[in-house]
């Protein structure tokens, strides 16, 4: 037996159908639960468009209880003088996820051909935005671990490196936290510091991986990667603002960095703090030419060169959010 879960919403006010048309618009669909809030949504529309006293969404689960069903479930559409039901059908799926229903128009009126067309209607736009959205999801997980699996490839080449992406996207996050960014920055950062890296796949061996220090000639080498990287993302129309910031983590607070020499605001604010991150990996971390720096002198070197290649505000964002990890206060001194 199957699980239903009924939630009802009583409709107030006149002016509702133009908001709630753009937030029905507007909603994201990433997972399970987005869907079940989009439709509560969508019943609380279809109520107030058609003048409903109230309205009920029917969700169906395999689960534990045995109570009985609210209604037997069907692909059909229930009408009746006083209420309205419509499924909730998604391709691929052998029953409806849930069922649509609405009850008592306002007026005492029957409901007539217009309001079973409107809530068909609304349904089966509903069930198409979802299909797509979690559709266009399953791609972009698809093709994320695709990529992440290119960085796995590229730091087994080097033992030096192996899980730099994975710690540079933590100390990136807790950073992005500290500064209270949005959720949409958020996720593009947490994608495009994943990736930062992901050009050096183009550089050879003999360089990404030399004991020894670098010529300037290999260096130049080197310094690709960041365009490398963004010409990998480049075909992904949907990580146009991740492959900016692979570009530009480079850059320098102060114009001084590559590969466009862009300075201050101009740069993007998730490559200023990949920046900072990055760094700070390199040199918490043993290498080929040297040794890994302790934590506390990898921060003192940071600080001593925030508003030459790092934003000063991350930086200090930064040492408070190490500081925190190391289990000390960060203090006011040299911030």
């Amino acid at each position: 037996m199957k699980t239903e879960t009924v939630i009802e919403k009583k409709i107030e006010g006149k002016n509702e159908v133009l908001t709630l048309l753009l937030t029905l618009l507007n909603a994201d669909i990433d997972s399970i639960s987005d869907m079940e809030r989009f439709l509560q949504l969508l019943v609380q529309t279809a109520a107030t468009i058609i003048c409903a006293k109230s309205s009920k969404l029917v969700l169906f689960r395999e689960e534990k209880t045995e109570e009985p069903l609210f209604i037997e479930q069907t692909e059909e559409v229930i009408t009746h003088d006083n209420f309205i039901n419509v499924p909730l059908i998604l391709r691929g799926l052998e029953h409806p996820v849930g069922y649509i229903e609405v009850r008592d128009r306002k007026d005492g009126q029957p409901f007539d051909l217009r309001d079973l067309t409107s809530v068909m209607m609304m349904g089966r736009q509903a069930t198409l935005k979802i299909e797509n959205d979690l559709f266009y999801r399953s791609i972009y997980d698809g093709m994320i671990e695709m990529l992440r699996s290119l960085v796995n490839i590229l730091e087994s080449r080097d033992p030096y490196i192996r899980c730099h992406s994975s710690r540079v996207t933590h100390y990136a996050l807790k950073v992005g936290e500290d500064l209270k960014l949005s959720v949409q920055e958020m996720d593009v950062m947490k994608i495009a510091s994943l990736l930062h890296d992901i050009g050096k796949v183009g550089i050879p061996d003999r360089i990404l991986i030399k004991k020894g220090q670098l010529t300037f000639e290999e260096w130049e080498i080197i310094r690709t990667h960041s365009l490398i990287g963004e010409n990998i993302i480049r075909p992904l129309a949907f990580l146009y603002k991740e492959k900016d910031i692979i570009r530009h983590h480079h850059e320098c607070f102060d114009g001084s960095g590559y590969p466009d020499g862009l300075k201050g605001d101009e740069i993007p604010i998730s490559a200023r703090i990949i920046a900072v991150a990055d760094s700070y990996d390199a040199m918490t971390t043993d290498r080929p030419y040297r040794p890994a720096k302790s934590p506390i002198e990898s921060l003192e070197e940071i600080v001593s060169l925030k508003w030459i290649k790092y934003d000063p505000l991350i930086v200090q964002s930064f040492k408070k959010c190490i500081m925190s990890e190391l289990g000390q206060k960060a203090g006011p001194a040299a911030l």
